[in-house]
């Protein structure tokens, strides 16, 4: 099977790894060609267009940020779909709106190409050991192709309804739990802190409240103030509340939590901590309540 992979940032590098580790015939392509080299070096073939990465690939998988850069990439006569080979499969695992999941299959229905929607739950860890979870949908076809390569950086597939949207709702959904969860956290630290009362310990009350290990991990991330892995960045992070906030919308229901946590990420952005760990919002209700903080980023 040859596949192709298209966007290396930190969370596609490891997945496209975990593709060359299975002993997939790999194609790489990125915007910053540089990001190449390592899994070139690797056995990996570089391509320097998104046409020619795709041309002869089974399988397609995209790593990108947002749904601009993503149809940045797919449409036009240069672009991914045009020259996708008829029966290959598109597997996209960027978080990305419903409405253009299912936009994406009907692009690849009419070109005679099968789709895919795998957003991942994971951070660049889970990707580069392969433990990711895949919420999954897309046509019959494009599922039985796209299964050995998902499985290649999955621990779970998780199957989600019968339209892309379905996965990308999911996602969607599930991040704004987490995000919650996160200023929940950041609210209860912060008080705690006023109080003068053990954080270590409220942190360990938080691990038996919360069973999920990646909030295990935000527990500790926010008690000790360390937001400068950059795992999940702030502009991303935003990027995705915006999209929770727009599809609760679109349903006709409100993420009111959701809503604060967007004014709180503008606010930290603003305060240059863009690159920081999405978590970093605490540094923001922290510095609302006179605590110290950390100085604004140049």
């Amino acid at each position: 099977m040859k596949v192709a992979f298209l966007g290396l940032g930190k969370m596609g590098s490891g997945m496209a790894a975990k593709i060359l580790d299975a002993g997939l015939d790999l194609v790489v392509w990125n915007r910053t060609a540089g990001k190449t080299r390592q899994l070139a070096a690797r056995g990996a073939i570089a391509a320097p267009t998104v046409s020619e990465a795709v041309h002869e690939a089974d399988v397609v998988v995209t790593s990108l940020m947002d749904d601009e850069s993503i149809l940045g990439i797919v449409q036009g006569d240069d672009g991914m779909i045009a020259n996708m080979k008829k029966g290959a499969c598109h597997i996209c695992v960027t978080t990305i709106s419903p409405g253009l999941a299912d936009q994406l299959l009907e692009m690849h229905r009419e070109a005679g190409t099968e789709y895919v929607s795998c957003p991942v739950l994971g951070r660049p860890d889970a990707a580069a050991d392969g433990s990711l979870i895949a919420l999954v949908a897309g046509s019959g076809a494009g599922l039985e192709n796209a299964g050995a390569v998902i499985d290649t950086f999955t621990s779970m597939v998780l199957p989600v309804g019968t339209l892309p949207s379905h996965a990308a709702t999911m996602k969607l959904c599930l991040n704004y739990a987490v995000i919650s969860s996160i200023e929940l956290m950041s609210e209860i630290y912060t008080c705690c802190d006023k109080a003068g009362l053990n954080l270590e310990e409220v942190e360990g009350f938080f691990k038996v409240i919360y069973g999920f290990p990646v909030l295990h991990m935000y527990a500790e991330k926010i008690r000790k103030r360390e937001f400068g892995d950059g795992g999940f960045q702030m502009t991303g992070g935003l990027k995705d509340v915006k999209l929770m906030l727009d599809t609760a919308a679109n349903y006709g229901a409100n993420f009111d939590i959701g809503e604060i946590v967007e004014e709180k990420m503008i606010e930290a952005i603003e305060s240059g901590y863009r690159d920081l760990d999405w978590s970093a919002i605490h540094e923001v209700t922290r510095s609302r309540a006179n605590l110290d903080h950390h100085e604004p980023l140049s």
